[in-house]
């Protein structure tokens, strides 16, 4: 190994061991979850305090202050903040594939693809010669908002994530390379997605949300509602991946968690099991994870936080 591989591999074996800092702008708060090392063989999670999501910037400054010195941020995104188009990818370098897929989606967006931030995300497959990929694309504003934010709280931001890779980091803990889907319910709205082989194959929201699911005069239609938007995903999964069923439905949710995999569990073929995050995840911090008084749900902030090197 020649020098320049050397130096090259010791900064990855320093930064495998930086903390990542999950951020997450909630419905009513700024949230924060802080990953660094391990305790009880468990990723380790300290909880920030909720800082203003009007005032960003200062309660990265707050937060910078109590964070190690080498710190890598990863914030999520909103849902009206990127479109997510699925494209086969052209059979051209891997270094080039970016900038083709730039134009693939450019008439499919309903903003400047060329002033857009664009990433990929692979699909796994059973046929190596259909390669087929997720076009992540957000207005180049967003992104930079959060970078000048971060400047400003001399933060490093090293990525920018949609909320199915934090749903994806959280899920594979419980299920490994299995293929299955997570559902998380949130105060606003509900997601769905589906992981194979640890990787995102498909995913939808859907607009049912906790707080319909706990005042609504008929539950038990919505329910069935939200188990119809689940198999149906399912079985389309299916005939996408040849065949492949989902070995379980992993829920999460603030929301009478219990009642809710009890109902979800009459109406759908796979087996219902709640995401339980503290038999994966060893959470310490001044906030809880679900606060529905306050309306802080911290389950995204913890999945950007758990984010791996290699993604």
């Amino acid at each position: 190994m020649n020098f320049v591989e050397s130096f090259h591999a010791w900064r990855r074996r320093r930064a495998a061991g930086t903390p990542w800092l999950g951020v997450h702008a909630g419905e009513s708060a700024l949230l924060g979850a802080l990953c660094g090392g391990q305790r009880g063989g468990k990723p380790l999670v300290q909880l920030l305090e909720p800082g203003t999501v009007a005032a960003q910037a200062a309660t990265l400054r707050q937060w910078r202050r109590r964070l190690p010195r080498q710190v890598r941020a990863n914030v999520v995104l909103r849902s009206a903040e990127y479109r997510v188009v699925p494209v086969e990818a052209p059979d051209i370098p891997e270094h080039e594939l970016r900038d083709a897929a730039r134009w693939q989606v450019a008439d499919l967006l309903d903003f400047s693809a060329e002033a857009a931030a664009i990433d990929l995300l692979t699909v796994p497959s059973r046929d190596a010669a259909r390669r087929q990929r997720f076009v992540v694309a957000a207005p180049d504003e967003h992104v930079r908002h959060w970078l000048e934010c971060c400047r400003e709280a001399q933060l490093a931001l090293a990525a920018v994530d949609i909320p199915e890779m934090s749903m994806r980091n959280l899920s594979v803990l419980a299920a490994g390379d299995t293929a299955h889907a997570f559902v998380h319910v949130g105060a606003r709205s509900t997601r769905l997605a589906l992981v194979w082989k640890r990787e995102l194959c498909s995913f939808r929201q859907l607009d049912i949300s906790g707080r319909e699911l706990d005042s609504a005069a008929d539950r038990d239609a919505l329910v069935e509602r939200l188990a119809l938007e689940v198999q149906r995903s399912a079985d389309s999964f299916s005939r996408q991946f040849s065949g492949i069923e989902l070995e379980g439905l992993w829920l999460a949710s603030a929301h009478d968690p219990e009642a809710l995999a009890d109902q979800l569990a009459l109406h759908v073929a796979q087996r219902v099991q709640l995401f339980d995050l503290e038999r994966h995840v060893e959470v310490d911090g001044e906030a809880a994870v679900f606060d529905r008084a306050l309306g802080h749900d911290h389950l995204l902030a913890i999945g950007a936080a758990l984010r791996r090197e290699a993604d």
